[in-house]
């Protein structure tokens, strides 16, 4: 899966640095730096349980290390719609329907292409 993601986001990623990926049995582990191609830089934090929940993180931030949006699935926002999936950007928080790495790299995908218009 990870190949594919970056075979299909490799025009936007300038580097991929996988810290920890562990699997135990259908259970999964990724903790991973992409850097993009603008300076920007997402952290990944993807955990599968063995009971099936999933807890995630991706935190995408500028070159000078400033919070451009962060995805994650904490349970503390239950009035949104997407709960508990979620985004916060800027200091808002909001629902969030990029729920996996595929999706999230989709987004960063179109918002660097919008900087080069």
């Amino acid at each position: 899966m990870l190949y594919r993601l970056l075979r299909k986001f490799s025009h936007i990623i300038e580097d991929i640095r996988v810290t920890r990926f562990r699997r135990f049995g259908k259970a999964r582990e990724l903790v991973a730096r992409i850097s993009f191609k603008d300076g920007s830089t997402l952290h990944v934090k993807d955990y599968l349980f063995l009971n099936g929940e999933r807890k995630y993180s991706y935190h995408w931030q500028n070159a000078g290390g400033d919070l451009l949006v962060r995805w994650d699935n904490s349970p503390h926002y239950p009035d949104l719609r997407t709960f508990p999936h979620h985004k916060h950007v800027g200091h808002r928080v909001v629902e969030s329907t990029e729920v996996n790495l595929d999706a999230v790299l989709e987004f960063i995908a179109t918002k660097i292409a919008g900087e080069d218009e």
